[in-house]
């Protein structure tokens, strides 16, 4: 009997106040994909941001830059493995499109506007590496589930 009415008094007790609960949030999901800006003790950011998201229809990558102003080299690849071989794209960023810019990576070939995209596409990584104003050199790594 004692426990019957001890039990209701904490189910009563635990209705007037409710424990807050809140989702845990897994490590991959906290960065999304979006590089972190390196900030100075002035408050100033300082390094650069990248932001790649896989395409809607995930046959190409797109890729955003931004605080370019920052560095003073920016290149990049895309590499990854289809049918038992190894494929890939790359490029840079130059310094006179501005503080933005943005690129889309198709995982395929295009030839006179034709593009024949591969399949069975598997570890896929996009590395970024440059040089930032301050002359500190980095380099990211992200690595893309298709």
């Amino acid at each position: 009997m004692k426990t019957l009415i001890l039990t209701t008094i904490l189910l009563f007790v635990s209705f007037l106040f409710p424990f807050e609960a809140s989702a845990k949030v897994l490590p991959q999901a906290k960065s999304a994909g979006t590089a972190k800006k390196v900030i100075n003790s002035s408050g100033k950011t300082v390094g650069i941001s990248v932001s790649p998201k896989l395409r809607r229809d995930r046959k190409a990558l797109l890729v955003y830059f931004s605080n370019l102003q920052n560095a003073s080299n920016v290149s990049y690849a895309l590499i990854y493995r289809t049918e038992g071989r190894e494929e890939g794209a790359g490029g840079s960023v130059r310094k006179d499109e501005g503080s933005s810019a943005s690129r889309e990576l198709l995982f395929g070939t295009c030839s006179k506007n034709i593009c024949r995209y591969h399949t069975n596409i598997t570890n896929a990584i996009f590395e970024v590496t440059g040089t930032l104003a301050s002359g500190k050199s980095f380099t990211k790594r992200y690595r893309i589930r298709i």
